[in-house]
């Protein structure tokens, strides 16, 4: 009788192959997914830390915002809190906050010690104006802007400062800010500003003001306001405006709080989706190849071209739109080719109050 060889059959080696390759392909896929869960994490810790250094310095300025308009010796301050719209529709924000640190600072501390001064803190010199004794005293107040780049396609957020406040070169004048006709020893867009944050695809500031119930803006007379105009006499299509008034101090009104809504730029590396077919101005079901790290929640927005859109829902490879989301925040509905990029923005959101706010009784009359 012979021996029985030892070893497998061939139907016993193709089931431990099957078993293998089962096993092995779930573990490629929760590796997969893994990678995925990771990859999401590490964008949303970026924009997140991002996020927060833009807001940390916003929410400082207007927490620091000086209201009172009969500061001065004189008995009237040039004190004006302003939020209105450039020439491309990019919201900006203007107003006076004390100066922290003049002492601390040795540009502002020395600033004034010599008789004849005659420039600004204002970020453009300061350093070498100080030496020469031409800086004059910052008088414990500055003027702060922010506003985004004038050039179109930018992504820059500058951060304008300037001290003294008033004058003939106050930001409040746009002159004094926006530099029309740059040059090569004066290459840059914008006067007495720094840039302050890149890829910043939208900002907003909402304000709270008299009648302001809510911050919802579709609440048409309880929403937020989205201009504020402290003297009533600056932005003629401002509620409450009064011809004469911008320099009547004694009427003046600030909001009471401030909301900051910013959607930064994801990660490069991250992958936008792309309009399956064109569309027009109107339509309402946006086709993409994905919708994959898209957001959910309260700020639910995507932007193709130079339009904003606010879908209500997503599936898998469609958006969509809300019945009034076409040419949302401050764009204009219009048609895209296919192929198009969808981008999104992280969108984060913070509330500050306001010191000396006065805005009751005013709004709408």
């Amino acid at each position: 009788m012979g021996r029985r060889r030892a070893g497998l059959t061939l139907v016993e080696l193709l089931v431990a192959m099957s078993i293998f390759l089962v096993l092995g392909g779930a573990l490629v896929m929760f590796l997969r997914i893994g990678m995925q869960t990771w990859r999401h994490g590490e964008i949303q810790r970026e924009a997140f830390e991002r996020s927060q250094a833009i807001l940390d310095q916003i929410a400082d300025d207007l927490a620091s915002a000086f209201t009172d308009t009969s500061h001065g010796m004189s008995g009237v301050v040039e004190v004006t809190f302003l939020s209105d719209y450039d020439d491309r529709g990019k919201q900006r924000l203007l107003f006076v906050r004390s100066l922290a640190g003049e002492m601390r600072h040795r540009i502002t501390r020395e600033a004034g010690t010599l008789t004849g001064g005659i420039a600004e803190y204002d970020f453009h010199n300061d350093a070498i104006e100080r030496d020469k004794g031409q800086l004059r005293a910052p008088g414990g107040l500055s003027e702060i802007a922010y506003l985004m780049d004038p050039r179109a396609g930018s992504e820059l957020l500058w951060r304008g400062l300037r001290a003294p406040i008033g004058g003939e070169g106050t930001l409040f004048d746009r002159d004094n800010v926006y530099n029309l006709e740059p040059r090569p020893d004066d290459p840059l867009p914008v006067r007495h500003c720094r840039a302050f944050a890149e890829g910043v695809l939208h900002i907003e500031y909402n304000f709270w003001g008299g009648g302001t119930r809510t911050w919802e803006l579709t609440a048409e007379d309880e929403s937020a306001l989205q201009s504020w105009d402290s003297t009533k006499g600056m932005l003629s299509d401002f509620p409450g405006y009064r011809a004469g008034s911008r320099h009547e101090p004694r009427d003046d009104v600030f909001p009471s709080r401030v909301q900051i809504v910013l959607s930064l730029r994801p990660a490069q590396a991250l992958r936008f989706a792309r309009l399956r077919r064109a569309i027009d101005g109107n339509e309402r079901e946006i086709a993409v190849d994905t919708t994959m790290y898209y957001p959910d929640g309260a700020f639910q927005y995507i932007l193709i071209d130079d339009e904003w859109l606010r879908f209500d829902s997503k599936s898998d490879n469609v958006f969509q739109i809300a019945e009034d989301g076409r040419g949302v925040r401050g764009t204009a509905p219009a048609s895209h080719a296919a192929g198009a990029t969808v981008l999104f923005g992280h969108t984060f959101s913070r509330v500050v109050r306001v010191p000396g706010a006065r805005t009751s009784g005013w709004v709408g009359k």
